[in-house]
């Protein structure tokens, strides 16, 4: 699926979001847009537990360990999240998702709790990755939808 075919969609189901088309439409999407258009790929692999819970990774710093970021991984093949390593895991109680990545991004903005997603850029090779931090996905579609309010009258967005 191509990644306007993807934003379609997520006009399409803006309402069983509990967002009105014309906000998912002019104030959501341009931002997903944009940070769909840096990554490689149009679908990425997460891992997730049995019962669907999406599997966070703690980072922490040598420097300073006592400083630690919540990440989810997102691969590009599912090879690559399966072979992923993980020691504090029992491989029998993952699984890995095929998602669109507009559908990531969107998720993005609604999740607590994690620090930031890392993209990784080639099968076989978790060294060359994108990261996009939650909380400046959520800025950019609050600032975007700030902007769209203030410069279109109330009545035209609701």
């Amino acid at each position: 699926m191509t990644l306007n075919q993807q934003l379609q969609n997520l006009v399409e189901e803006a309402p069983n979001y509990g967002v009105p088309a014309i906000i998912m439409e002019n104030g959501v999407i341009p931002v997903i847009s944009a940070f769909a258009q840096q990554l490689n790929y149009s679908q990425y692999y997460l891992r997730q537990t049995l019962d669907s819970n999406l599997l966070l990774t703690i980072l922490a710093s040598k420097q300073n360990p006592e400083v630690e970021k919540k990440v989810i991984y997102a691969f590009p093949t599912i090879q690559d999240a399966k072979d992923f390593p993980d020691s504090t895991i029992n491989e029998s109680e993952i699984m890995a998702q095929q998602l669109p990545i507009t559908q990531i991004l969107f998720q993005m903005f609604t999740m607590k709790g994690v620090d930031s997603i890392i993209f990784l850029d080639l099968p076989n090779d978790y060294q060359q990755s994108q990261e996009i931090y939650c909380h400046k996905l959520q800025s950019a579609i609050k600032q975007n939808l700030s902007n769209l309010v203030n410069t279109d009258s109330p009545s035209n967005i609701a």
